[in-house]
């Protein structure tokens, strides 16, 4: 699989970095795209792959990423849309809805569903000549609520959303879209309210092989769920028809 070429963005730690690690290992040369540049680059150094500055909160940036990934290694094959953040750093304390700031706000809702918007808005028209897969990075706190965070959760319902309607909507293409929902994974921004709850958590490289999986194999429009100690089940959209009453 040498000549495959794979795109993850929040690539230098967690998720990102466990996906990109397997992608690599699979054959695939992944560009790293991220923020943090030091970070990125030794990472990217490790897995033979090629750091990509990028702030997925600008569609310009966006865009330079995967032209650049384009022109310096090819069109990418695969497409982990995966960078995202909760409303405050691990170590603070929740905050409820009234108290976050226009800007916590602003950042939460620009990296975690601009940056997949952007990243979809630019790859799709990209990868249709040559097919491939995007996985879209939700969570299960987009299928209830999160009291602790609610824009996070905010977040993750609409990215489901989302990845299901372009699913639908490119479904007569050569191009999946998939999304990933994991329960609680051992990251940098878990915050320490949900760690204090003593909830099972996995490691990222877990749910990076699910990640995996979708990229090379999962349906278009799938909706994967993994829970720690569990195997993964898919969830199915419900009947909107039905739901009208038609």
């Amino acid at each position: 699989m040498t000549d495959k070429i794979g795109l993850v963005t929040g690539a230098a730690t967690g998720i990102g970095a466990a996906v990109s690690r397997q992608l690599s290992d699979a054959g695939v040369r992944v560009a790293v795209c991220d923020i943090n540049h030091e970070q990125g680059q030794q990472f990217a150094k490790e897995i033979s792959g090629k750091f990509i500055l990028c702030d997925v909160r600008r569609c310009e940036a966006v865009e330079a990423a995967v032209n650049e990934c384009a022109e310096s290694m090819g069109v990418p094959d695969y497409a982990h849309l995966n960078a995202g953040v909760m409303t405050v750093p691990a170590d603070h304390r929740y905050l409820g809805v009234e108290e976050v700031s226009i800007e916590q706000y602003r950042r939460i809702v620009g990296i975690n569903m601009d940056g997949v918007f952007f990243g979809l808005k630019t790859l799709l028209p990209r990868m249709r000549a040559k097919g491939g897969a995007i996985t879209i990075t939700a969570s299960i706190a987009g299928f209830g609520p999160l009291p602790i965070d609610p824009l996070y959760g905010m977040s993750k319902h609409g990215m489901i959303g989302l990845g299901r309607a372009v699913a639908e909507a490119n479904k007569d293409s050569n191009i999946r879209v998939n999304v990933i929902c994991p329960g609680m994974v051992d990251t940098a921004i878990i915050p320490d309210a949900l760690r204090a709850l003593e909830m099972k958590s996995m490691p990222p490289r877990e749910i990076a092989a699910e990640v995996v999986d979708l990229l090379f194999q999962g349906q278009n429009g799938e909706v994967r769920v993994k829970l720690p100690d569990r195997p993964s089940f898919r969830v199915e959209p419900p009947d909107l028809r039905a739901l009208a009453g038609e």
